[in-house]
């Protein structure tokens, strides 16, 4: 397996999800963003429209002009958001394989840190939605003792916040994650009924 991803990146031998997984929250957090820019786009073409000096109104290709410049600063603001907020979600979502537990960092303005121990471990799911398979992406799901019967189904909006998620991360490391964690569980669970 490709050594940079056994080894800690981050500080306190904490390390981030992967490069795409900063993409992906970018855009999740753009659509209005998106449509407003689409929408610039065509009151753009259509405010040099002829049949806009022309109404009952009188000529409206200006206002229409104003309404393009107004729409298409709107979306930059929210993509210049969009960015800083999606760069802060990324770096301060961390995990670490620490020697008996694996520990979950997030937050930015509210920090949790969860850190569930191997021996509860029951199994380690991945998921992977078509938009996860064209950038490369997994969803990690771990599934502790006394909570199986609580897995997480399909992405609703608390499932990012249960102790055993990560919401995304590189497909290569989402599998190596897989296989360590329940490698690490199952020695933990040997080694106590001895």
């Amino acid at each position: 397996m490709d050594n940079n991803i056994s080894q800690p990146l981050g500080k306190d031998g904490y390390q981030t999800l992967g490069k795409k997984v900063f993409w992906l929250f970018f855009l999740q957090m753009t659509p209005v963003a998106f449509i407003l820019l689409i929408i610039s786009v065509i009151l753009f073409v259509l405010s040099f429209q002829p049949f806009l000096a022309t109404t009952f109104l009188g000529n409206m290709q200006n206002y229409v002009l104003g309404a393009t410049l107004i729409s298409f600063l709107i979306s930059l603001v929210i993509f210049s958001g969009a960015f800083i907020f999606a760069q802060l979600t990324y770096k301060n979502y961390l995990f670490s394989i620490s020697d008996d537990s694996f520990k979950i960092k997030r937050g930015i303005l509210s920090k949790t840190e969860n850190a569930i121990p191997y021996r509860q471990i029951q199994n380690v799911d991945i998921e992977r939605s078509l938009m996860f398979q064209m950038l490369g992406l997994s969803r990690l799901i771990i599934l502790t003792a006394g909570h199986e019967d609580e897995k997480p189904s399909g992405g609703s909006a608390g499932d990012d916040e249960a102790e055993g998620v990560i919401p995304a991360v590189d497909q290569k490391l989402a599998e190596w994650l897989q296989t360590e964690l329940l490698k690490r569980a199952d020695i933990q669970k040997v080694t106590e009924t001895k």
